[in-house]
C-alpha cells in the first residue's frame, strides 16, 4: 500500500504542478500565490522550530537516558552511523548550498527518487512558467497532454484509495505492536515521546486554529474532520510523499479548495513545509 502511494508521488507532483501553473492566466498571479505560500510555510516552520527548541530545553527529555545500557542491532547501528555522517556533511556545507541542490543536473535522475522531490518541483514550475509565457497556439497540445496525464494520475489515486482503509489499518496495527513492546528504556522514551506530542498538540490546537481563523471562514473542527484521513495516513507512514495524494483528495473534495490552488500549494508544501519534522 505504501509502495503504491510512493509510486504515484513523483508523477502526481509533476503533472499537478504543471497543470496548476499553466491554469494561471499570467505570471503575476503565480508570483502572488507563490509569494504568499512560501511566506506562510517559512513562518509556520520557524514557529514549529521555536516550539521544539523551547520544549526540549525546558523538559530535557534525554537527561535520564542511560546510554551505557543501550544495545544496538547491526541495522540500527548502521542507520545511526549514516545519519551522523550525513549531519557532518551538512555542517560543512555553505548555508546557501540548498539553493544549488534545488536545481537538478538531470531531471530523469531526480525523478527516480522521492527524496529529490524539490528538484522535480523546481523543474515542473520552470516548465509550467515557460508554457504560460509562450503563445497559447504553440502550447495547446502540451497543455492537453499534461491535463490528460494529471487526470490519469488522479484516477490511479482513486484506485489506490479503494484499499486505503485496509492499508492504514495494517500500518497502525504494526505501529501499535512496536510501540507497545516492553523495554527498560520505556520511561525515558515515554518522556521523550510526550515532549514531542505536546509540541505537536501546541501546533495543532493553538497555531493552526489561529491561522485558519485569520485567513479562512472554515470552522476548525470541520477542517480537522475533513483532513483526518490524511493525518491518520501521515501518522502511520511518516511520509509526506505517500500522504500527498490523500491530502489533495480531501482538500479538493471535502474542503472546497480549487484544483488551481491545491495543484500548486500542496505538492510544494509536502516538500518544504514540514512543521512536524521541524519541531521533532
Amino acid at each position: 500500500f505504501v509502495n503504491l502511494l510512493k509510486l504515484i508521488a513523483v508523477p502526481l507532483v509533476f503533472a499537478s504542478l504543471i497543470k496548476g501553473v499553466t491554469s494561471l492566466s499570467d505570471i503575476s498571479k503565480l508570483s502572488r500565490i507563490g509569494g504568499k505560500t512560501i511566506s506562510f510555510y517559512l513562518i509556520s516552520t520557524v514557529i514549529a522550530v521555536s516550539i521544539g527548541l523551547l520544549l526540549v530545553n525546558t523538559v530535557n527529555p534525554g537527561i535520564d537516558f542511560d546510554k551505557d545500557n543501550i544495545t544496538f542491532t547491526q541495522d540500527s547501528q548502521e542507520g545511526t552511523t549514516k545519519k551522523i555522517i550525513a549531519a557532518e556533511v551538512v555542517k560543512q556545507e555553505s548555508p546557501l548550498q540548498f539553493l544549488i541542490d534545488i536545481i537538478p543536473i538531470n531531471i530523469f535522475e531526480a525523478a527516480s527518487s522521492n527524496g529529490n522531490m524539490l528538484q522535480v518541483i523546481f523543474f515542473a514550475i520552470l516548465f509550467g512558467i515557460s508554457i504560460v509565457m509562450l503563445p497559447s497556439e504553440k502550447t495547446i497540445y502540451v497543455r492537453g497532454f499534461f491535463d490528460g496525464v494529471n487526470d490519469i494520475i488522479l484516477k490511479i489515486v482513486d484506485l489506490v484509495m479503494l484499499v486505503s482503509p485496509y492499508g492504514v489499518f495494517a500500518l497502525l496495527g504494526a505501529l501499535i505492536v512496536d510501540f507497545g513492546a516492553s523495554s527498560s528504556l520505556f520511561i525515558a522514551l515515554a518522556k521523550y515521546s510526550i515532549t514531542v506530542v505536546v509540541g505537536l498538540l501546541l501546533m495543532i490546537f493553538c497555531i493552526y486554529p489561529l491561522a485558519i481563523k485569520i485567513f479562512t471562514k472554515v470552522r476548525y473542527f470541520y477542517f480537522f474532520k475533513a483532513i483526518s484521513p490524511a493525518q491518520m495516513l501521515a501518522f502511520s507512514t511518516s511520509s509526506s510523499a505517500a500522504t500527498l495524494p490523500v491530502t489533495m483528495e480531501r482538500c479538493e473534495d471535502h474542503l472546497g479548495v480549487s484544483k488551481e490552488i491545491s495543484s500548486f500549494v500542496l505538492p510544494l508544501g509536502a516538500t518544504i513545509n514540514m512543521d512536524g519534522t521541524s519541531l521533532y
